[in-house]
């Protein structure tokens, strides 16, 4: 009675997981093949296996998610770059978590330093208080005027002035 249970227990948990009825390549294998025969379909089976975690560390370290996607993009062409220097190809998912950490936390600090120069800049350059919203609007008229000038004409409008 009890081993029907297990067995029964076993067969939805097979089910569940989508237990492989053929075998599948392991990530060793994959990587050797991308790395040696440029498999591209090597190559798009172990981002589908490591993307998931890829993204989840890129997005967990900086909560944004263009970053995130960045990071992960990043991640997977150091990949393709070194796919046949990586030490231990069987452990490339542990490979590709420290480099989609290290990716994201450059990331971060570019985007803090990115955000420090753009409050630098704002508070040298404040934007003017009481200004008529009709002037506001005279900015996107002159864009619009001057790109519509011949490019002969343009060209001397935007290094003289603009």
């Amino acid at each position: 009675m009890v081993t029907s249970q297990v067995m029964s227990v076993l067969r939805h948990l097979r089910r569940w997981i989508g237990a492989r009825t053929v075998e599948e390549p392991t990530d060793g294998q994959l990587l050797e093949q991308f790395a040696h025969r440029y498999d591209q379909q090597a190559f798009a089976e172990l981002v589908r296996r490591h993307g998931p975690m890829v993204l989840a560390v890129c997005w967990r370290l900086g909560r944004n998610l263009d970053d995130a996607e960045d990071a992960f993009q990043a991640t997977f062409l150091v990949l393709a770059r070194k796919a046949g220097s990586i030490g231990k190809p069987e452990l490339v998912g542990h490979w590709l978590y420290g480099v989609a950490y290290r990716i994201a936390l450059k990331a971060l600090a570019s985007a803090a330093r990115r955000r420090s120069h753009q409050r630098e800049l704002t508070d040298m350059y404040p934007e003017p208080t009481g200004v008529d919203p009709d002037v506001k609007d005279l900015g996107s008229l002159l864009d619009e005027a001057v790109n519509r000038l011949p490019e002969k004409y343009r060209v001397p409008v935007v290094l003289c002035y603009l």
